[in-house]
């Protein structure tokens, strides 16, 4: 299940070179580079069926903001608006990736702590330099849940030297396809 709350990214890293986002908005003529908070889905959680069940069931993994990056600037204005709706669907999990790591201390709620229950923070690395730019960031972060995305994979990786405490509970890799 994905939940995108806002649309639109800008290009930050080797990774996003054929971004899916901007190949998808070139094909339907939009422009990516315009951030819009979603106005038909930006509530999707709390959306409810005529019987009154959410119709994003509890259990539910929810892959959030992937056609924009979570903690890009531009969605500073209604985040928290997101964090709430976050907080308020306990009984869901909220996947969030970004390359933007270095914004996360800015970017989350007050009430934040050490994380929700509900929430996995990933770093997604694409190259060697990345992963040592944006993985000690990750480990040093506070979340309860912490994952890494190599996706694309542009260059064979070493993850090694970032999981000797343990502190990252999932690595995906996605090849990169053509």
């Amino acid at each position: 299940m994905f939940w995108n709350p806002w649309h639109g990214c800008h290009k930050c890293s080797p990774g996003c070179l054929n971004c899916y986002v901007f190949y998808l908005d070139k094909k339907r003529n939009k422009d990516t580079n315009i951030i819009t908070k979603s106005k038909s889905n930006f509530n999707l959680p709390l959306k409810k069926d005529r019987q009154g069940n959410y119709k994003i069931p509890s259990g539910t993994q929810v892959a959030t903001c992937f056609t924009s990056d979570f903690f890009i600037e531009e969605a500073d204005n209604f985040r928290d608006d997101a964090w709430n709706i976050i907080k308020q669907r306990k009984d869901v999990d909220f996947f969030i990736c970004t390359k933007r790591i270095e914004r996360f201390n800015q970017c989350i709620p007050k009430d934040w702590n050490d994380g929700y229950d509900n929430v996995i923070i990933g770093a997604t690395c694409e190259n060697q330099e990345k992963t040592k730019e944006r993985l000690p960031i990750l480990l040093n972060i506070k979340a309860k849940r912490k994952y890494v995305l190599i996706a694309p994979i542009l260059e064979d990786i070493d993850l090694e030297p970032f999981l000797k405490d343990a502190k990252i509970d999932l690595i995906s890799v996605r090849r990169r396809i053509l």
